[in-house]
């Protein structure tokens, strides 16, 4: 199985999942997917990148979801990947990171803007900082391998870096509580503590995997790997425990 069918397969997973945890709602609260997916869930909508474009869909009756509406993002299919936190979509393109109101979430709008070096730039948020990493070795023709962190707190207009760290090869990312989980390639899994989220602290590195991307849920680590995906334990956020591995 090809690790882009596995990562969608467990996007599906975990909507559902939503799904069955709200049984008056006919779809999830909120879509539950990694720092590179292209597609999200936030309440009754549906948001896929495209290219250069942002694709909403209403899922009022989800066996026919209904395009309400496209908004034009980056240039030259530069959009790259789409997180969703609270009335916010962060969009990672090869030369910006967007930040996307949808407290109209029919009608998405550009709120800001934080431009960086061309390279793609998947990204994880919260209230007050959004996190992303930058990489060569990729379509975006980077020259720059880091982990990035900007201020959103003052508003989602103005987003300025606040950190930067130089990295082996960075991938996707996830946050969970006050850590924050690096898919860093062959390097490993590096794992930060980010209760000051200005300033990450290195606290471990899981070995033993090529790491592509992971999603928080709950107190489990779901993390794409080359060959297939591994489930770390994080009861203990800042040390992993492999729980088990689906290989092809």
């Amino acid at each position: 199985m090809k690790l882009r069918y596995l990562y969608i397969l467990v996007f599906i997973l975990l909507a559902a999942i939503g799904c069955e945890k709200d049984s008056n709602r006919s779809v999830a609260a909120t879509g539950k997917g990694g720092s590179t997916a292209r597609f999200t869930i936030s309440g009754m909508h549906l948001y896929v990148v495209d290219g250069d474009e942002l694709h909403t869909f209403s899922l009022q009756n989800p066996a026919e979801p209904e395009q309400v509406n496209s908004l034009q993002l980056g240039w030259n299919n530069s959009i790259e990947t789409i997180f969703p936190w609270k009335d916010k979509l962060f969009i990672g393109s090869t030369d910006a990171m967007y930040v996307i109101s949808i407290s109209n979430p029919g009608q998405p709008v550009v709120e800001g803007t934080a431009s960086h070096i061309r390279a793609c730039d998947p990204v994880v948020a919260d209230d007050k900082y959004a996190y992303v990493t930058v990489r060569t070795g990729n379509n975006c023709s980077g020259d720059i391998n880091a982990l990035y962190v900007y201020d959103v707190s003052a508003g989602a207009g103005s987003p300025s870096r606040v950190f930067g760290q130089d990295m082996n090869n960075p991938h996707g990312l996830g946050l969970h509580n006050n850590y924050l989980y690096v898919c860093d390639g062959a390097a490993g899994l590096d794992v930060f503590n980010v209760q000051d989220g200005a300033n990450p602290r290195l606290v471990t590195t899981k070995k033993g995997y090529t790491f592509f991307d992971c999603i928080p849920v709950d107190n489990v680590l779901i993390c794409m790997i080359e060959g297939g995906m591994v489930l770390y334990d994080i009861s203990t956020p800042a040390n992993p425990v492999v729980l088990s591995e689906i290989k092809k």
